[in-house]
């Protein structure tokens, strides 16, 4: 099987808009965060949850590969960043106190979750599935996934911009 490389970049439209975001509201990314936002605990609570699940898929993915002799490639990428990225994130969390190491650790977090995502449709789209079975579930996993991300990135921009006149 030929994977495209467009599939290896994805992973990066997250990193790209918080990167938007960053680059937009540059002096508002020193500010140092307020107790409310930092809310460390809950956040690695969350983050360790999906890293265990990217984790286990990951494990999971390599053994099916070596078992059963198909291609799983792309599926075990993706677990991989995205394991990656809960790590990546987890670890800011312990350290972060302004505001643009928030945004790397939510620019992290929202890349593994992508990732999880595109893990699935990976697998939808390389196996033996029917097309009128993965077009649909494809189409609903990254539309739930787009918008959850661009609602988070929205709030996030009105929210700087409000704070920007202060």
């Amino acid at each position: 099987m030929c994977i495209k490389p467009i599939f290896y970049f994805l992973p990066l439209f997250p990193i790209v808009t918080r990167g938007i975001l960053y680059l937009k509201f540059q002096k508002r990314m020193k500010d140092v965060l307020s107790p409310e936002e930092l809310d460390k605990e809950s956040h690695r609570t969350y983050i360790m949850t999906l890293a265990g699940f990217s984790f286990s898929g990951l494990l999971a993915m390599a053994v099916l590969d070596t078992a059963l002799r198909q291609d799983y490639r792309l599926a075990i990428y993706y677990l991989f960043l995205s394991f990656l990225g809960y790590l990546f994130g987890l670890n800011l969390q312990s350290y972060k106190a302004k505001r643009w190491q928030d945004q790397l650790a939510t620019a992290s977090t929202d890349m593994a979750s992508l990732c999880l995502v595109l893990s699935i449709l990976s697998i939808l789209m390389t196996q033996n599935f029917s097309r009128s079975f993965a077009c649909p579930l494809s189409i609903a996993a990254i539309l739930i996934w787009l918008v959850d991300h661009g609602l988070h990135f929205g709030f996030m921009w009105g929210y700087l911009e409000k704070i920007k006149g202060n």
